[in-house]
């Protein structure tokens, strides 16, 4: 039984990771195991409602389906409310921000100043991890803070996979590629993303960034788009795409920037590789664990990034074979391992 609170997009983080499970469990993708059911509901408008549904009616449902399911399975860390006293339960967990908040790089990380509401239901989540059965990481970054945080709870390591054939596809460039050097930077503006960063490397350099990602907020984009303009930097809006379409973007750029100083996993490198397209990524956890060393950097040092910029080579063969490591089938041998270790 997979089983989550409410319903987010497939097109979100947790959405996407957690419909992933759904299809690979329902394709028998994971040797010896299949799926039972879901729980899930829709998120209501109301806050009495999903309060309701988050602390009271979502772990009575899912305490009262044990019996039915050999193993019960919680998608995400923020749901750890859900697990129930007794059973064989697992929860894969993304991060620990927001449980453990903390600063990084003078940015903070995760929610610093919590209202007595999430105070209350950040105490659930904590206690739900600490009675679960197994703790599914998907890096080792964060594998080492549960094993600090929640001691005697067994952990194992199944980082995200991807359909690496989806990155083989012919594409023919964006037509919103400019001359000369082409760079992209994905993600949101959250502070622990570090976009400005990435605005400040190219300032004054012969390139193109180009921004993917759905914006924040208005005020976001205009303060990116004003240090751009300060610092000389040719800085390119691009907004969300389509998979195709960041497909093709990441297989024509000539390297992905990922000054992040925070994730969970960090796709977007793992993504560029798939394609084919050098990463350069900031050294900290725990998407440094997915890059060739070389292409690892200190997270401050905008000479060191900039040369590394006017380094770039074809390395095509190289990251696509690094990608290899995070195919679908590493990942359901993966989680095959972990599940067979509850019996």
């Amino acid at each position: 039984m997979l089983a989550r609170g409410g319903v987010l997009s497939p097109y979100s983080g947790l959405g996407s990771t957690h419909a992933a499970l759904v299809e690979r469990l329902q394709s028998g993708s994971v040797e010896g195991y299949e799926l039972g059911e879901v729980h899930e509901f829709e998120i209501s408008k109301n806050p009495i409602k999903r309060l309701w549904r988050r602390w009271k009616s979502g772990p009575a449902k899912v305490q009262n389906c044990k019996s039915d399911n050999d193993i019960i399975h919680i998608t995400d860390q923020e749901q750890a409310g859900l697990v129930p006293q007794i059973g064989r339960t697992v929860v894969t967990v993304h991060d620990l921000f927001h449980l453990f908040p903390s600063k990084r790089n003078g940015v903070d990380i995760g929610e610093q100043r919590p209202s007595l509401i999430r105070k209350n239901d950040l105490g659930r989540i904590k206690k739900g991890l600490a009675r679960s059965d197994l703790l599914i990481c998907v890096s080792k970054y964060t594998q080492q803070e549960c094993e600090m945080r929640f001691p005697g709870i067994t952990t194992a390591w199944v980082p995200h996979a991807i359909n690496l054939e989806k990155y083989a596809i012919e594409t023919e460039r964006p037509t919103w590629f400019r001359e000369g050097c082409n760079l992209l930077v994905i993600g949101s503006e959250e502070a622990r993303k570090r976009v400005d960063f990435a605005v400040r490397v190219c300032g004054g350099m012969n390139v193109t960034l180009h921004k993917i990602g759905a914006e924040s907020s208005k005020v976001a984009k205009e303060k990116l788009s004003t240090l751009a303009s300060q610092v000389d930097c040719n800085l390119n809006w691009v907004g969300r795409l389509e998979q195709d379409e960041m497909i093709a973007a990441l297989q024509h750029a000539d390297a992905l920037l990922f000054p992040s100083i925070a994730e969970g996993f960090g796709l977007p490198p793992l993504e560029a590789y798939a394609a084919g397209t050098v990463a350069l990524v900031a050294d900290a956890p725990a998407h440094n664990e997915i890059p060739l060393e070389h292409h690892i950097l200190p997270p401050d040092d905008i000479e060191m990034w900039r040369t590394a910029i006017l380094e770039l080579d074809d390395e095509s063969s190289e990251v696509r074979t690094r990608a290899e490591d995070f195919s679908i089938q590493n990942w359901a041998e993966r989680l095959r391992q972990a599940y067979d270790s509850l019996f």
